[in-house]
Order: structure tokens, then sequence, then C-alpha cells
């Protein structure tokens, strides 16, 4: 992995200009080994907050967001797919809901074996997809979906930048029509140019977007929040 944590930033997505960037081979290769790396890391949980490679990858302040997104996520019921299970907060609030199936995407080996205990005792059918999202989204049919809940934890550089929207594409694609598409905005207040235009580019219509406040109370030492608000996207297809 790189000396530099891959970390949530409250700003980078409406800061950044057009962003794109050609990797040599060579830098392809350093990203897949990151990837295998960071499957295989262990994860340290703790009382408060899920570590991998020593990077806070969730904390518990977080429970209202991942209410908030979990409530948005499970809005038209049905099949929900949530990808990053974390410490498995958005899970529970997903499983209050009356919906069908929860189907959740995690790429971390340990954490991916909690999702699974967390199957086996949850409420409503829920099916574990352990991988990369890259690489195992497609086991899931277009069109087929209801809800999405997005929250990966940014594995390369390219990936800070590009984290949400590499996925837009996917998330209209595996959408029913109407479905809803909500995610770990990384906004403290509201969308972005870029990142309004991205979802655009992929499908969305611009009326069909939009979202709302949370409140949140990050601690003074949180390494990647330092406002009292995240935006909550709502995006219908």
């Amino acid at each position: 992995m790189s000396d530099q944590p891959f970390q949530k930033s409250s700003d980078f997505l409406s800061q950044i200009p057009e962003w794109e960037k050609d990797y040599k081979e060579s830098d392809k290769v350093d990203i897949e080994f990151e990837k295998k790396d960071w499957k295989e890391a262990p994860a340290e949980f703790g009382e408060h907050d899920l570590k991998i490679f020593g990077y806070a990858v969730m904390e518990d302040w977080e429970a209202p967001y991942m209410k908030d997104l979990a409530e948005i996520a499970t809005m038209k019921g049905g099949k929900v797919l949530e990808l990053g299970f974390g410490m498995g907060i958005s899970a529970r609030f997903i499983q209050e809901h009356p919906i069908e199936e929860h189907i959740i995407i995690e790429a971390n080996a340990d954490v991916a074996e909690k999702a699974r205990e967390f199957a086996t005792k949850a409420p409503h059918k829920t099916t574990v997809l352990e991988g990369l999202w890259e690489n195992v989204i497609d086991e899931i049919p277009d069109g087929t979906l209801d809800g999405i809940l997005f929250d990966t934890y940014p594995l390369t550089e390219e990936e800070v930048y590009q984290n949400h929207f590499n996925f837009f594409d996917y998330a209209y694609k595996k959408l029913k029509p109407g479905g809803i598409f909500t995610y770990y905005s990384d906004e403290p207040t509201t969308f972005g140019e870029v990142h309004l235009r991205k979802l655009q580019e992929s499908g969305f219509k611009k009326e069909n977007i939009k979202s709302r406040l949370c409140e949140v109370h990050p601690p003074e030492d949180c390494e990647y929040w330092k406002t009292d608000t995240i935006m909550s996207p709502i995006v219908e297809k």
C-alpha cells in the first residue's frame, strides 16, 4: 500500500477540476497489488471504529448518516444492494425496513466474514458477495434493483477522486426504472458541479437528482470529516 491513506474527504468532489489521469502499465500493476493487499489485510474492529492498515475506514459517529442513507435506499422496498459493509451500521438500518432482499458486496475478507455472520441472523433474505465491486457487480442482472447504497473505501489515489464516479454507470444500469441510488457523498451541503455532471452523464436526469442534509457530530480528532452536516443524495432512475 502507499504510505499515504486514501481518506474520505469533505470537499474533494466539489473542488476538483475535470480530472483524468493516464496510468503507465507499471502503475496499473501497483494498483492491483494494493487492491489485493486490501482484500487480505486484517480488519481491526474497535469499540467505536473499523481500521484497515491503520486507516479509519468507518467510525460509529457516522450512524445518523448511515441511518439516513439506509432510509433512502429502501424507499421502494424490494431488492436493495449495499456496497461496503464496514461495521454493519447501515446494514442493520436497511434490515429495519420492509425489503424483500438485501445484497451486500464487501472486498475485505475479514469484513466479508462479519457480513456473512450478519446475514445468518438478518430478518430479511441477505446474500454476501465477497470481492471488489468491479469484479462481482455483474453477478447482479441489470434492471433488477430497487435501491442501492454505495459506501466503499477508496483504495488508490485515482479512486480518491473517482470512487463514486466510477460506479455511477453501474448504478444506473442495475436499478429498475424508479429505483433509488444513494451513497456516501463526501459533500457537506450540496452537489458540486462535476458531481452533478457525472451523474447526468451516467443517465440520471437532472430533475431526479435531489438531496437532503444529515446532521452529524464527528469527534474533533476525526481524520476524514470536519463539518456538522453531510449531504444525503436521493437519485432516482
